[in-house]
């Protein structure tokens, strides 16, 4: 089994950085994002029969992958691995460890390019939502945030056209994830497409 103290430890360190360092504007990627992906990351991690030391690794990888949030956006997987990497030296956890872990965190950066299981399995942790039915909660949020942070005002056409294109650009790695996240995500797919020409068409009827 994996260290259960170190691991609770971790949690613990985790939530009270986005607790008392997260702005506000951060409506998406925030602690309950980075549960999500541990519990994905454990279900996945379990249904590919990884190693304990492996699950270890993997969940350690999650609790930090987006603590880099707290500071920027544009590339927050660097400052994540900071973070990892910093808090794990100080508790003398295994150098070799540490770097797989860095590694791990830096594989969820977009457009993702998993090199081996482990990246594979938080990489699709990351973006399982993709294949959940409450995915326009979460696009919502995620849209609200950017406008927030100043990153993009966007309109409901343009959104659905990028989010399309994400989608379309997007696949899952392990198996686990293809069976339990594809379906639902060809699907979520399918409304945004129809929810676009639908917009489309009430644009050039006014117009």
């Amino acid at each position: 089994m994996p260290d259960r103290e170190i691991l609770l430890n971790i949690e613990s360190y985790v939530k009270e950085l986005f607790r008392t360092k997260l702005n506000s504007e951060v409506l998406y990627h925030n602690i309950r994002h980075t549960v999500e992906v541990v519990e994905a990351s454990n279900e996945i991690g379990l249904a590919e029969n990884i190693t304990a030391s492996d699950l270890e690794i993997l969940l350690i990888a999650s609790w930090f992958h987006d603590t880099g949030h707290l500071h920027c956006c544009a590339g927050h997987e660097a400052q994540s691995t900071e973070y990892a990497k910093n808090y794990l030296k100080s508790i003398s956890y295994p150098l070799n460890k540490i770097e797989v872990i860095v590694e791990c965190i830096s594989a969820t950066k977009i457009p993702q390019q998993p090199n081996n299981k482990l990246q594979e399995i938080i990489c699709d942790a990351d973006l399982h939502h993709l294949g959940e039915k409450d995915i326009k909660e979460r696009g919502d949020l995620l849209r609200q945030e950017f406008e927030l942070r100043g990153i993009k005002k966007i309109s409901d056409i343009e959104w659905l056209s990028i989010s399309i294109e994400f989608f379309n650009n997007h696949h899952f790695f392990t198996d686990y994830a293809k069976k339990h996240f594809g379906i639902q995500k060809e699907i979520n797919l399918d409304r945004m497409k129809k929810k676009l020409e639908e917009l489309i068409k009430n644009r050039d009827s006014n117009n």
